[in-house]
């Protein structure tokens, strides 16, 4: 509201009827919205999230709903610039905390842009460091439905910390709520919102970068970069986004491939030469600072009988937002979906 305002618009809130708990959905704001001839009231629909593309058509019965006592009006925390234009066309308005903003009804069109990037939270409440990354990811990866046995120890042995620092980071998580403890030594962990404050607290990879161009296409350059192990576990090399998300859930032809690795590869040994940039390179080498981007156990994709072992789900899927673009927004929204429900 405070952003409406200061962008010259007169804006009143209304009572109205929240959703309840007995199914009957109803705004959870009316918002009586002025400019210049126009006024239109709007039903807003506040999510602690954006939806990802996929998940914007299983809303369309609640946007029919709101309509009824207004113009349907989507608040979230961010929209990215992909986004905003997908939101537009399933017949949403939107607005987020960052300023940004695009309110559609007959008469009336109000349209501000404040910022592209997305916001850093204030507070990083999440913990932090290799060790408490592997856990909160392998605690993202327990199977949807799976009894989860868990428990500090076993933890601690895959993410390759002391018990003590597992006990920790459980706790840490336990105080907010991210996970429950069954008082039977198992933890049941709320892996939808440890995975959405995973992608919003996560400050990346850190570590070196390097980027290359190649005129082969992607897919068949991650095959031959991970066919180049040693098969020792010091050294070792994972795919992430565009391609592997890719192996995991068809989504469209790649055109960009982020290789981590633990050491250094000689571009001259995959046919690759430097690039200028990020922006016209279409291979990006990474030594990452955060190891728990190599998942415990490995997971691994078939490429044509070739095993490609793969960078961990939640590490794709940030990629892909950080990469960019509409259709990798909607393949991050697929992976999102596929880690949640997989076995």
């Amino acid at each position: 509201m405070r952003w409406l305002r200061d962008a010259g618009v007169t804006i009143e809130r209304l009572a109205s009827q929240p959703s309840d708990h007995g199914g009957v959905v109803g705004p959870d704001a009316i918002l009586l919205i002025a400019a210049g001839d126009a006024e239109v009231r709007f039903a807003v629909e506040e999510k602690r999230r954006a939806p990802y593309p996929n998940e914007i058509p299983r809303l369309s019965g609640h946007r029919e709903a709101l309509s009824q006592s207004g113009q349907p009006l989507l608040v979230v925390p961010f929209v990215s610039e992909a986004l905003g234009p997908v939101l537009g066309e399933a017949g949403w308005s939107w607005a987020d905390e960052c300023g940004n903003f695009d309110l559609r009804a007959p008469g009336l069109v109000l349209r501000q842009r404040h910022t592209t990037t997305t916001p850093r939270p204030k507070r990083k409440s999440l913990p932090q460091g290799s060790g408490g990354l592997a856990i909160i990811r392998a605690l993202i990866r327990f199977g949807a439905g799976e009894e989860q046995e868990a428990g500090a120890t076993a933890l601690a042995a895959q993410a390759k910390v002391s018990q003590p620092r597992a006990s920790q980071v459980l706790r840490q998580l336990h105080e907010l709520k991210l996970i429950d403890n069954s008082g039977r030594g198992r933890l049941r962990p709320n892996r939808e919102a440890l995975l959405d404050r995973f992608l919003a607290e996560y400050r990346g990879p850190g570590g070196s970068e390097q980027y290359l161009y190649s005129l082969d296409p992607p897919t068949d350059l991650a095959v031959r970069a991970t066919s180049t192990r040693t098969g020792s576990p010091a050294r070792q090399i994972v795919v992430s986004a565009d391609v592997g998300p890719d192996l995991i859930l068809a989504w469209r032809r790649p055109t960009t491939v982020v290789l981590y690795t633990t050491h250094e590869i000689d571009p001259d040994d995959l046919g690759l030469v430097e690039a200028q940039g990020s922006h016209d390179a279409n291979v990006i080498v990474r030594i990452p600072e955060d190891r728990s981007v190599f998942p415990v156990p490995e997971l691994v994709a078939d490429v044509r009988g070739v095993g490609v072992p793969l960078a961990d789900p939640s590490q794709m899927i940030w990629d892909l937002q950080d990469l960019g673009g509409a259709d990798r927004l909607e393949a991050a929204g697929m992976l999102h979906e596929w880690l949640l429900t997989r076995p």
